[in-house]
């Protein structure tokens, strides 16, 4: 082996402990986004299995929401109060 490539097998085990959790969280968003159309590769679901997933992700808050920022929406409202 060359000191190039094990340099590189260094750099790469290196690097797992901030890829796996950044690949688990891509992985899990992935199989819920396409939970309701039977996931990637499964089946459809049932209408009772669909209410059921639809349920489940009406309970968990939406992780898109758009806040400004702290310090401009409080410029914001003392503008406002004026």
């Amino acid at each position: 082996m060359d000191t190039k490539e094990i340099l590189k097998f260094v750099l790469v085990i290196g690097a797992l402990p901030w890829a796996l959790p950044f690949m688990k969280a891509l992985s899990r968003d992935l199989l819920r986004a396409f939970e309701e159309d039977g996931g990637l590769l499964g089946d459809p679901p049932s209408q009772k299995q669909l209410e059921e997933i639809q349920l489940r992700k009406a309970e968990r808050p939406d992780p898109l929401v758009s806040e400004p920022l702290a310090h401009v929406r409080d410029a914001d409202e003392a503008r406002d109060r004026r």
